[in-house]
């Protein structure tokens, strides 16, 4: 079961916590949108297609370009010159 708290004059705090699945808490300006998002995990749950968002929502660009250079360049064929474009975009301010 969802529990949505207000948090401030403009912020709302869902928490969700069901047996056997990582707690998931989330904040949202609106109250809608935090039972929508609420609404959307529990239906995860229930049906049992629910997938952590929590590290993919905290990564940044830098850090998986920097995972792709040392997961998946070295593999291919052309990895020196990925290498170069990868660095230059690492050197840039995207």
């Amino acid at each position: 079961m969802a529990q949505i708290t207000k948090r401030g004059p403009h912020q709302w705090l869902v928490r969700i916590r069901r047996k056997g699945f990582p707690e998931q808490t989330k904040t949202f300006e609106t109250f809608d949108e935090a039972q929508v998002w609420a609404a959307t995990i529990e239906s995860e749950i229930g049906r049992g297609i629910f997938v952590s968002r929590k590290e993919a929502e905290r990564t940044t660009l830098a850090e998986a370009l920097k995972r792709y250079l040392k997961e998946v360049t070295p593999q291919k064929k052309g990895w020196k010159r990925e290498e170069q474009r990868i660095n230059v975009w690492l050197e840039s301010d995207l």
